[in-house]
């Protein structure tokens, strides 16, 4: 990680480089993602991801898999230094739609595992209270 120019830092992993902007942001828009939205992003993308995985694993044929994830920052004034308290995710609420004519119960299973499965849900589910949820459309 190096820190830049106008409230933004680039990440290096392997052969991949990244810009994220503030950790948290209160704009309509920014140049950049904030670290909040990068870590929501992630856990977004790991599980849709990994659930198309675990579909093919199976046999099932998605039409589309969508995720939305939403997350609760506890007291974000704490971390803008209004006010002391806990800057840090309450709550991250996990969504995926899947559309399908596949049974409901087989995509459900495959869901179940993708986020069983997950190295970032895990880890979060250990630290917040992590909610996922599942519809077929």
């Amino acid at each position: 990680m190096r820190a830049g120019a106008n409230l933004s830092s680039t990440a290096y992993c392997r052969n991949f480089s990244w810009k994220l902007g503030q950790p948290a942001s209160f704009e309509e828009r920014d140049e950049h993602p904030s670290a909040v939205e990068a870590l929501l992003g992630a856990l977004g993308g790991a599980l849709a991801t990994g659930y198309a995985t675990e579909c093919s694993r199976d046999g099932l044929e998605m039409d589309d898999i969508e995720i939305t994830v939403k997350g609760r920052l506890g007291n974000i004034l704490a971390h803008l230094g209004l006010e002391e308290g806990d800057p840090s995710f309450s709550s991250i609420e996990v969504r995926c739609f899947a559309s399908t004519l596949e049974e409901e119960s087989r995509a459900r299973a495959a869901w179940d595992r993708a986020v069983a499965r997950s190295p970032l849900a895990a880890t979060l589910a250990k630290a917040l209270d992590l909610k996922t949820s599942f519809t077929t459309v």
